[in-house]
């Protein structure tokens, strides 16, 4: 009698499901909608520890600047940004543990918490770089699809992002991925009041530590045009770091 009371409810269970997929929306929603996000976050970087080179050049209108640094991560919680050019911001760094941010500059050489969602450089927050992974910082509501590109364009998971907390980036994000790769195509980015600052081009996917993953990000600020920062990703490289290397003491080393 149990088994059979078991199979019955299972029973009934696909049969409403089958005839009034309604009733049970937001949770199969929800669900998919965290898999595409994740699925896109392993095309951004992987989730093991690694370093990366990112070369950010800034355009405003006709001037023209660069800056690169070197970022090392671990996980989705720990992460260190050391710049590297142009020689006169040499050592200057950011150190993210979990929500966590702090600035690091040879002149105070003492660590001065900072916001993820404050400027690095041109149209780069310190975010963009230091914490990258979308899936642990906000909640996904999947909106519809959408061609990326035009007419000819492709086919996308329309996703509506939303932080779970403060200590993040971005307040919301409308977020692209592509059905058949799931890979990151666009993103716009809104500030609590509901504002677009600024949208994001993700490009040139490329076979890097075992999976395509983006190499390209052009940010463009939403109210002035003349305004963007193109970041180029290169040098990819598997670490082996040990916890001690994310720490606000070793920021002088």
């Amino acid at each position: 009698m149990l088994k059979s009371s078991g199979s019955m409810a299972i029973v009934s269970l696909f049969l409403s499901l089958s005839l009034f997929p309604s009733a049970f929306p937001s949770a199969f929603a929800a669900e998919t909608a965290d898999q595409i996000v994740r699925k896109a976050d392993d095309a951004r970087g992987p989730k093991i520890p690694y370093s990366f080179t990112a070369r950010v050049t800034n355009y405003n209108g006709s001037e023209v600047q660069d800056n690169t640094y070197r970022v090392s991560s671990k996980g989705t919680d720990l992460s260190l940004v050391a710049q590297t050019e142009p020689t006169r911001l040499q050592g200057r760094k950011l150190l993210m543990k979990g929500r966590d941010l702090w600035l690091y500059t040879p002149e105070i050489k003492r660590p001065t918490r900072i916001g993820f969602e404050q400027r690095l450089t041109g149209e780069v927050s310190n975010g963009d770089l230091a914490r990258t992974h979308f899936a642990a910082d906000y909640n996904s509501v999947l909106k519809g699809q959408e061609k990326v590109g035009g007419p000819s364009g492709k086919m996308c998971y329309k996703l509506h992002l939303t932080a779970k907390t403060k200590e993040v980036t971005y307040r919301e994000i409308d977020y692209w991925v592509e059905k058949t790769t799931y890979y990151p195509l666009k993103a716009q980015f809104f500030a609590i009041s509901g504002k677009l600052l600024k949208s994001a081009i993700y490009s040139d996917f490329k076979p890097i530590l075992g999976h395509n993953r983006l190499t390209k990000t052009i940010i463009q600020d939403a109210l002035q045009p003349s305004k963007r920062s193109v970041l180029i990703y290169t040098k990819q490289k598997k670490e082996n770091f040990d916890d001690s290397f994310f720490s606000k003491e070793s920021l002088g080393e």
